[in-house]
């Protein structure tokens, strides 16, 4: 039984894609760098907003990557809102699963406060029994770090042999395997398609559409 179900925000939850390369634009141009194309940008969501900037940035020092940071937490504080969209399915899976007995709670590479502005516009937090982030209380730590996957499971005192993780990206998959959990569900509403989720070694049954989808078919959710 699987008492204990994290769920990844970006591209599993919510789509956040717009802002984001927004945002990531916004600070390229403050800098006085060339903007990127959102399609490229969109191949770089998953990781702490930390990391991506390195890989955007390409050679260059700890000053500048922080000055980047700096930037884009400024802008997308202002422009959260503007183009969020909770995914079809979001609210029901989250619902449902919690009508089960099973607790619910968030796990993300995503900054704490914004994860947390984010849920509460949309209405998800009372859906969820913590909200797991980056540069909060585990400041240092990323998925698919082991020690950030264990912290996920000590918040809600969840053993991981009866833990599942749902999430959109081979960094899910990874995180849910280094946390040795029971399972690690994934959609393809997000980053990567059924191909890249197959090629980092995930099952074929285990990846699905969307959230309806996986609800029906894996927690016996009636779509009614």
């Amino acid at each position: 039984m699987l008492k204990t179900i994290f769920f990844d925000l970006d591209g599993t939850l919510v789509d956040h894609f717009r802002a984001i390369c927004r945002c990531c634009n916004w600070a390229l141009e403050k800098m006085g760098r060339e903007p990127l194309e959102d399609k490229y940008l969109r191949s770089l969501i998953g990781p702490p907003l930390r990391s991506t900037a390195w890989t955007i940035l390409g050679q260059t020092d700890s000053q500048t990557v922080d000055h980047f940071c700096e930037l884009y937490r400024k802008h997308m504080a202002e422009t959260l809102e503007d183009g969020l969209m909770e995914l079809a399915g979001a609210r029901w899976i989250l619902e449902g699963l919690g009508r089960q007995g099973r607790k619910v709670a968030l796990f993300t590479n995503k900054q704490q406060v914004f994860a947390e502005r984010i849920c509460q516009i949309l209405g998800l937090d009372r859906f969820l029994e913590a909200i797991v982030a980056t540069e909060g209380t585990v400041d240092g730590l990323r998925k698919p770090e082991a020690a950030y996957s264990q912290f996920a499971l000590k918040t809600l005192s969840a053993l991981p042999e009866e833990t599942a993780l749902v999430g959109d990206s081979d960094i899910d998959f990874f995180a849910a395997r280094a946390g040795s959990f029971a399972h690690c569900y994934l959609v393809t509403t997000g980053t990567h398609g059924r191909e890249a989720l197959l090629a980092a070694r995930a099952q074929e049954e285990d990846i699905f559409p969307n959230l309806s989808e996986l609800g029906t078919s894996a927690f016996g959710l009636s779509d009614d």
